[in-house]
């Protein structure tokens, strides 16, 4: 999981760049390449954060499918069994609790989902800032550039 992610973050850091190479949005003066850095930085910071996140949520729900298939296996419903099969109190109360620990599992397992729904929203939206903060860059060498010249 964490390989499908390590292309991605390498294409925001600076050791993609071979030695020769410069970013296309380095600026000219020593305060404003601090501040780019910086917020070079914050992206990508938030980024790994939002990276982190979803993969244990992915691993949380896949924990949760997992014990979910488990309990449907080791204990089925009374409808799967038909009406001829007769259960004790014991077994009818075992499976009132296993369903309602089901119920349960299935409500985390929603929230988990919705979670990880946000989460990929956020990610999307991070990968959009970030695609305009390199274009404002660009179009800020740009006008630098306009500017040497004038």
């Amino acid at each position: 999981m964490d390989s499908m992610f390590e292309d991605d973050i390498s294409i925001l850091t600076q050791e993609a760049l071979g030695p020769d190479e410069d970013w296309l949005d380095s600026p000219n003066t020593d305060l404003s390449g601090e501040m780019c850095s910086a917020s070079h930085f914050a992206l990508i910071t938030a980024y790994d954060d939002i990276k982190n996140r979803l993969t244990g949520l992915e691993r949380e729900n896949s924990t949760l499918k997992r014990r979910l298939k488990m309990y449907e296996v080791k204990y089925p419903l009374l409808g799967e069994f038909g009406e001829e099969h007769i259960f004790s109190v014991y077994e009818a109360k075992e499976t009132s609790l296993l369903k309602s620990e089901k119920a349960s599992l299935q409500q985390q397992l929603n929230q988990f989902q919705h979670e990880l729904q946000k989460s990929k929203e956020r990610e999307e939206q991070l990968d959009e800032m970030i695609q305009a903060y390199e274009k404002l860059c660009v179009e800020k060498a740009d006008l630098e550039s306009e500017l040497g010249e004038m």
